[in-house]
């Protein structure tokens, strides 16, 4: 389980390793690889000078990889005499209607799980917000998050670009727009300094420097399709409970301005604070919290001073429940500056990224 290349590399490891172990390690005439989400085909040079083919379906079952791959008998034993990588595309595969049958009863249960009713929503809320400021999407899972348990501060990334969220009754169904991935909820001890260099990195990999009022504001990529973010939208984390300012202007590591705690209490960069986030993010996903907050990952485990005991989907689900009707609305704890770059800044690759909306 391991993409092509690419992703997070350390000296001790490396995310993406499947081009690695094709060109360093003889012996394989096929790599099947997955995990990084992007489909792969290549025939790819050993070190020995013999080739292999390296195939990613990608994820989701919406592709498969084939490998043909003929066998020639010389009297002692089979050799490889040709292969062929197909990436075939199951879009238009029908559904095994047998399967379905079979299934029916389970189907139809968690159709009605995920149709139960748990709240009411007072507004439309997107998530494509989340990217250019405050936004009711991402502060609401945040000030929900904030809610489960007694934390200071609150990280909190956009786990989808672009989902939606429409005014009415809130289902089960829809919390898996709200909230993707099946994380628990953990609070660790960090202190003030540790919350600035996380947030650092975050917006390192999330902004440019700005030289010039027409320059983008956002770390964009031609991906052939359009212009789209450079780096993994679920590692852009933002904070609640403290007020901040993110200045495009200056260079990475001195963008982040913590201005006091959302209460009004002065920030401290010396104390420690109850800081509540998704379990991969406790556990060093994207390495927030290793390279960017500078807490060896040895370390992480000890920070942790509280676990939710059901996922935290389910826990956002409990206070949705308990309020009834919930009504988010964008916060104001932090901006882009100097906004007379940064509006229009903003507009201009909103609509590059999103259209008009």
């Amino acid at each position: 389980h391991s993409g092509y290349e690419g992703g997070i590399v350390t000296d001790d490891y490396r995310e993406n390793a499947s081009a690695q172990v094709a060109r360093e390690v003889p012996g394989f005439d096929v790599i099947f690889c997955g995990h990084d989400h992007r489909v792969h085909n290549s025939m790819d040079k050993v070190a020995d000078g013999s080739e292999v083919l390296v195939l990613n379906p990608a994820n989701n079952a919406m592709a498969l990889a084939q490998a043909t791959v003929d066998l020639e008998f010389d009297g002692t034993r089979w050799k490889v005499t040709d292969r062929k990588g197909t990436i075939v595309d199951m879009k238009s595969t029908p559904i095994d209607e047998e399967f379905m049958a079979h299934f029916a009863p389970q189907i139809d249960e968690v159709n009605q799980w995920v149709k139960r009713p748990i709240g009411t929503l007072a507004t439309t809320i997107n998530s494509a917000d989340c990217f250019f400021g405050n936004s009711a999407f991402g502060d609401m899972i945040l000030d929900l998050t904030l809610r489960v348990q007694d934390a200071d501060i609150a990280f909190g990334a956009p786990l989808q670009a672009d989902a939606t969220l429409k005014k009415g009754v809130i289902t089960v169904g829809n919390m898996f727009d709200l909230y993707r991935f099946e994380n628990d909820l953990y609070i660790l001890n960090l202190t003030g300094e540790e919350v600035r260099k996380h947030l650092e990195m975050s917006y390192g990999l999330w902004i440019s420097t700005m030289k010039s009022p027409s320059d983008h504001i956002m770390r964009l990529v031609d991906t052939g399709k359009g212009l789209w973010f450079e780096k993994p939208t679920y590692n852009f984390d933002s904070a609640a409970g403290i007020d901040y300012e993110v200045d495009v202007t200056k260079p990475e590591g001195e963008r982040v301005k913590i201005l006091r705690m959302s209460n009004g209490e002065p920030f401290d960069e010396a104390k420690v604070y109850r800081v509540a986030m998704n379990s991969y993010r406790g556990n060093g996903g994207g390495e927030l919290l290793t390279r960017g907050a500078g807490i060896p990952k040895a370390e992480l485990q000890k920070r942790i001073v509280y676990r939710s005991p059901t996922q935290m989907r389910t826990e956002l689900m409990k206070v949705i429940e308990k309020a009834g009707t919930i009504n988010p609305k964008a916060g104001h704890n932090w901006k882009f500056v100097p906004e007379k770059w940064t509006k229009p800044a903003l507009a201009r690759d909103r609509k590059l990224l999103f259209g008009k909306k």
